[in-house]
């Protein structure tokens, strides 16, 4: 606890108090766990085969058309120029925004969550707001997205100097999930800054 009494994000205090509260009444005799790595990136992954189908649906109903009427054959750079390509870019990322805020806002799990018996609260114990949801997800997906964009650039321009650029972009987004490795609370970067907490749920 800090020293006003206030709960603190890092302080590992998230996981005995604020997280608790978060629970249904049925598993309140649990003593909440913060989520490891390995069951984290099952849930990605679950929610990635579901979102990857939501976003092959919204490329064949939205942008195929676009294609087929510029007489282009893929929505990259190199055939529709980068206005298009960035605009494609950015409308499944907001799928997949709208897909991740719409479940942490709702109910604080996904559908990858549910399997692998983990939650997302606060650290006041409630639901995230769309603020914090956005916050947590922007942080987390910033340097995926800028390492491909910045690979894509380099390709383009045949420029070693953007490779290298990227890769370590790329990395920095790796180093957020393990740097929940050096915290007690297992809070990683995009957990931290949102105040957010990922805990493990009991079996039933």
């Amino acid at each position: 606890m800090g020293a006003n009494g206030d709960l603190g994000v890092g302080d590992g205090d998230c996981f005995v108090a604020g997280a608790l509260m978060a629970l249904s009444t049925e598993v309140l005799d649990a003593h909440p766990k913060p989520a490891g790595l390995p069951r984290r990136l099952g849930a990605l992954v679950s929610d990635s085969l579901v979102l990857f189908g939501i976003l092959a649906l919204v490329t064949l109903f939205l942008f195929v058309p676009i294609l087929n009427a510029l007489g282009k054959k893929a929505m990259v750079p190199s055939e529709v120029g980068w206005l298009l390509s960035i605009a494609y870019a950015l409308v499944l990322l907001g799928v997949c925004f709208g897909f991740y805020g719409y479940f942490w806002t709702r109910s604080g799990q996904t559908i990858g969550m549910r399997a692998w018996r983990l939650r997302l609260t606060s650290v006041e114990g409630g639901l995230l707001n769309w603020r914090q949801a956005f916050k947590r997800w922007l942080i987390a997906v910033a340097p995926w997205f800028c390492s491909v964009l910045l690979l894509d650039m380099a390709e383009d321009l045949g420029s070693l100097l953007l490779k290298v650029i990227a890769l370590g972009v790329g990395f920095w987004g790796v180093l957020d999930f393990v740097s929940m490795y050096g915290r007690k609370d297992r809070l990683c970067w995009h957990d931290n800054m949102s105040s957010s907490c990922v805990i493990l749920l009991p079996e039933r």
